[in-house]
């Protein structure tokens, strides 16, 4: 009883954020409307990458070949057959979901199949040669549309989809969850830590790594379906290697297997950018030198404390905030210093412009100071809230 209360519980809380999020976005923050579509889409993207990455200990970084296949598959058969059809905007919409979780999971096959005795860089790079060639075959197609792009019209104007959009990674997320926490997922962890011992042990290797491409691909093409309708225009451009390293980075920031961490980085990788586009800031390029080497500075404190300051927690926060202070302090100095450089002093540069620096930046702070991720293998759980809740209220076992 207590367990099917736990996953009604989460149903009903899943589907009334979802809900919600459409609502307030749709009548409070109209202008934020397409940035949250696209954090659903990178959320689906990251959780079902990390079924393959993380949950199953694979190396792919070819996710937005499968990404671009869904999104393809949708768009072409939706711009030339949904005239014909008599189904509503709400169901082509899951049918087209359904076609391009369909190719993606066929794409998944072709790749997994002949990767079953490669791990490693070498799977890395096979995945990775996949995901370019795709996107040249498709550069070179004029039915869909070339180098230009391809328009996907079929409703006239872009449908509001963000309440499916979160459905799907709402249903990603419940998929992966569960079959990390039953006994189905015991083998992909298996294969993850050890595929030798597992092979051994009687565990089919070779189907469950096929399995999670398959697995992993599907949402990400069902992705690309939503995509392709909420875009209403894709084009090879949009599908680039970058992609993909961001998905990768994703997940492996959030910590590789960690369910509740690829959702936390994707949102936040996904909202740094974006928070930093709006900004209209100019800063002079002595300041932004005198800031990079005071973040050197503070990375190499953290990671002196980290190796060699063996005391107490307080006493290693207090550490970690002297780096701070000190880092604070040096980039105030170099700052002045660097500023009787003509041609740094003179040269100012937009915040705007630098934001994939800041970007990448933020990732090597946090890859240095933490490379397990920053959730590691934890997952959010209700055991896990009530356990800190009943700890509060000062409860003893």
């Amino acid at each position: 009883m207590k367990f099917w209360g736990v996953r009604l519980l989460s149903f009903v809380l899943a589907f009334g954020f979802v809900y919600g999020l459409d609502v307030v976005t749709q009548t409070a923050f109209p202008n934020l409307y397409r940035l949250a579509v696209l954090a659903g889409l990178y959320v689906t993207l990251a959780v079902s990458l990390n079924l393959i990455n993380g949950i199953t200990g694979q190396f792919s970084i070819g996710h937005a070949a499968f990404y671009m296949i869904g999104a393809y598959a949708a768009g072409f058969v939706s711009q030339h057959m949904y005239a014909s059809q008599p189904l509503g905007p709400v169901l082509w919409l899951v049918v087209m979901m359904a076609v391009g979780a369909v190719f993606a999971a066929i794409a998944g096959i072709v790749v997994g199949l002949p990767s079953l005795r490669l791990r490693g860089d070498y799977l890395a790079i096979v995945t990775l040669g996949f995901g370019e060639i795709m996107r040249i075959v498709v550069q070179n197609v004029d039915p869909l549309g070339g180098a230009y792009g391809l328009n996907v019209k079929p409703f006239g104007e872009p449908p509001k989809i963000l309440w499916l959009v979160w459905l799907l990674a709402v249903l990603c997320i419940a998929v992966c969850r569960n079959l990390l926490k039953t006994s189905h997922g015991l083998p992909f962890i298996a294969v993850r830590e050890d595929e030798v011992a597992s092979a051994a042990m009687g565990v089919k290797t070779s189907s469950v790594k096929v399995t999670a491409f398959v697995i992993g691909s599907a949402f990400a093409g069902a992705a690309g379906a939503l995509l392709a309708h909420s875009e209403t225009f894709i084009s090879p451009d949009t599908f680039k290697m970058d992609v993909s390293f961001i998905i990768l980075t994703m997940v492996v920031l959030g910590g590789t297997g960690s369910i509740t961490g690829s959702i936390m980085a994707a949102v936040a990788l996904f909202a740094i950018p974006e928070w930093l586009r709006t900004m209209q800031v100019m800063i002079p390029g002595s300041s932004i030198v005198a800031g990079i080497l005071a973040v050197g500075i503070m990375v190499s404190g953290f990671r002196w404390v980290q190796n060699n300051y063996h005391e107490s927690v307080s006493k290693r926060i207090g550490a970690y905030l002297a780096c701070v202070v000190g880092a604070a302090v040096a980039a105030v100095v170099l700052s002045f210093v660097l500023a009787f450089i003509p041609q740094l002093a003179q040269q100012r540069l937009d915040v705007a412009m630098l934001r994939m620096v800041i970007f990448s930046m933020v990732l090597i702070i946090l890859m240095l100071l933490r490379p397990q991720g920053v959730f590691a293998h934890h997952e959010f759980s209700w055991d896990w809230l009530s356990k800190v809740l009943r700890a509060r209220k000062g409860v003893t076992a």
